[in-house]
């Protein structure tokens, strides 16, 4: 098949919410029908599908997921409520990320790694959180990118920034209801496998870019890195290959996805980049983990000499 060729079909991003639906139906299951250990487990079941929401609202974002907008935007609404990241935000947000990945300084969601806080108490917090799984980096990932109007003023144009304020406002009404009037459930079964999933979407979001050598602007005029190029500023994992495409969607092939933002994901693992497929996700656990927080996330191969 040509790269033209991979389209988006509607059947085959419906197969992808298979798994989602038995996760989540089998975790509420649980968690509603046992207590002590079942209880857990269905807690553990259900922040997998919290994950997977994520990844969803990531497909849904490049509105390539359906091959209508109007069902990218629906489901991508739906999967940002479960996520926890309106889902307007996230779209614009997230396709600047794309422009601009290779500069470290003009990505809206990597430009605070550019170094570490001089701030001894903030080091200590992140190198304790990553090593105790807090997951810091995400929340403040979460927060920073897509929930702070202030930071998407200086970033998006007038109407892709009413769209966000518009979607900050509805979600924080909707949660406010929700929690409001179902707090008891919402306390029993949803915040418990939220804040595990935090954990989860933190391994897996800072494989993607995070202790690479990225160029910084520092102010200068740049341009854009071709989508191509864009290959030596992020990282893939490989695991199980069905694992990869029916539990995390393809999401670890992200040197794949960036070289082809167009593409939607049930497609990525059709393609071949003619790259050394490592690391295994235990590689980068492992060496990411023997690794301060501010080491990891701040720094890169050239200071550290550790490389994946």
């Amino acid at each position: 098949m040509k790269i033209s060729d991979y389209k988006a079909n509607n059947l085959r991003a419906l197969v992808f919410f298979i798994s989602p639906a038995l996760l989540s139906g089998i975790g509420v299951w649980l968690c509603f029908s046992f207590s002590g250990l079942i209880y857990g487990l269905g807690i553990l079941v259900l922040s997998f599908f919290l994950t997977q929401t994520f990844v969803l609202l990531h497909e849904c974002g490049h509105q390539n997921f359906f091959a209508n907008d109007r069902l990218n935007s629906l489901f991508g609404n739906v999967f940002g409520l479960f996520s926890f990241i309106p889902f307007h935000s996230w779209k614009h947000m997230h396709n600047l990320h794309h422009r601009w990945t290779g500069w470290r300084d003009k990505d809206p969601t990597t430009e605070k790694t550019v170094e570490p806080s001089k701030n001894p108490v903030m080091r200590i917090v992140a190198n304790v959180s990553w090593f105790l799984f807090i997951p810091i980096f995400y929340l403040f990932y979460m927060f920073s990118n897509y929930w702070n109007l202030g930071k998407m003023r200086r970033f998006l144009n007038d109407y892709q920034y009413r769209l966000a304020v518009l979607s900050v406002v509805v979600y924080a009404v909707f949660y406010g209801v929700v929690f409001y009037f179902f707090w008891r459930e919402v306390k029993h079964f949803f915040l418990p496998a939220f804040l595990l999933s935090l954990v989860w979407k933190e391994l897996i979001i800072l494989t993607q870019h995070t202790h690479i050598e990225i160029p910084i602007s520092n102010g200068e005029e740049v341009k854009p890195i071709s989508y191509k190029d864009q290959i030596q500023y992020t990282r893939s994992f490989y695991t199980w290959p069905f694992l990869s495409k029916y539990f995390l969607f393809n999401f670890n092939l992200h040197e794949a996805h960036h070289v082809y933002p167009g593409m939607p994901a049930y497609w990525l693992d059709q393609i071949d980049l003619n790259v050394p497929k490592e690391p295994s996700y235990s590689e980068w656990f492992n060496q990411a983990k023997a690794m301060s927080g501010v080491d990891f996330v701040f720094r890169t191969a050239k200071h550290t000499n550790k490389k994946f």
